[in-house]
């Protein structure tokens, strides 16, 4: 028996050799029931001893494997409160962590608006200072705009002094006059703007009636022009036309001729077949006579092709009769061969 790493008991025996010491025969004679009889005792004395070695053994196998259970009870005790302690530190190692990541969290959140609050600090301050320049600024514009509001200034107090009349008793008379006149300048300019705009439209409105006029006397020459040429061209056309029309009137009277011949002939033809047909007709049925030429054409036809079947067949026949007329001619020459 054996214990491994992991506390499992692997149970092993060793094969029971049990051993026979042999006998040896004494020199002096024994019976043979003697001899039977200590041969069994001495069997039986060695299985006695084997059974009390391996009862020995068994003994000493089973206080080694208590001994290596205790063993092994007292290592998975040990194991178990290792793992305990050791579950009890990774818990506490867990919560420290936690506790760490919470701090850790809460900082960065608190740093994070920390730097928000710096970053609008300093947003609010550049807007102060582009505040505060652009204030300077408009000082700036409005202490030089006094200055040059006070030579003004100085120039009218300078006027008021010369002026012998009442017609100026303060500078804001004369700044009134001035805006009057501004007002009125205003006015004039406006209407002679207005004017010359009316001019410029009513002189684009001619140019554009003498543009319109002369497109429209261009177009009615065009027109013109173009009638005249379609004049000249039908007049060409219903020219050829007539002539075309005489030549088809000519050509349709030609024509006409010609099919009232072929009629005429076609007709003739259609009699006599039916004359010729008459006698072979089957069952005393007649051709029945018809002005159709269409209707005549077919019935030529079909007599002339009776016609080349019959002429075909008495051609036959008189190849059939000329060869046996041949063939009787041999037949008389041989027998008069044989005869003579």
């Amino acid at each position: 028996m054996c214990c491994t790493e992991s506390g499992r008991v692997i149970r092993s025996y060793r094969p029971l050799i049990i051993t026979v010491a042999p006998t040896y025969t004494r020199t002096h004679r024994r019976t043979p029931r003697m001899s039977c009889a200590l041969d069994s005792i001495t069997a039986a004395t060695k299985l006695r001893r084997a059974e009390l070695d391996v009862q020995r053994e068994l003994e000493a196998k089973r206080e080694e494997y208590n001994r290596r259970m205790t063993q092994v009870k007292e290592g998975e005790a040990q194991l178990a409160a290792d793992r305990a302690e050791l579950q009890d530190t990774l818990v506490q190692y867990y919560k420290f962590i936690q506790e760490n990541e919470i701090k850790r969290s809460r900082a960065m959140r608190k740093v994070a608006i920390e730097e928000k609050q710096r970053k609008e600090r300093e947003a609010y301050i550049v807007q102060l200072t582009q505040r505060l320049q652009m204030l300077e600024s408009k000082r700036d514009e409005m202490k030089t705009h006094y200055e040059d509001l006070e030579k003004y200034q100085g120039f009218l107090e300078e006027v008021l002094s010369r002026n012998d009349g009442d017609e100026y008793q303060e500078p804001r008379d004369i700044i009134k006059r001035w805006m009057t006149l501004c007002d009125n300048t205003s006015v004039l300019q406006a209407r002679k703007t207005q004017l010359e705009e009316d001019l410029l439209r009513t002189r684009s409105s001619l140019n554009l009636a003498r543009h319109r006029r002369s497109t429209e006397n261009i177009a009615l020459q065009n027109r013109l022009n173009e009638m005249q040429m379609s004049f000249e061209s039908l007049q060409k056309s219903i020219k050829a036309k007539q002539d075309t029309l005489d030549r088809k009137i000519k050509q349709k009277s030609s024509t006409t001729r010609t099919v009232s011949h072929v009629s005429m002939a076609t007709a003739n033809l259609y009699d006599r077949c039916v004359l010729w047909t008459r006698d072979y007709s089957g069952r005393g049925k007649v051709e029945t006579r018809q002005k159709n030429v269409l209707h005549q054409l077919h019935v030529i036809c079909d007599c002339l092709e009776d016609f080349q079947k019959v002429i075909a067949q008495h051609q036959e026949q008189q190849q059939r009769q000329a060869a046996a007329q041949q063939a009787a001619a041999v037949t008389q020459q041989a027998a008069a061969a044989k005869a003579g």
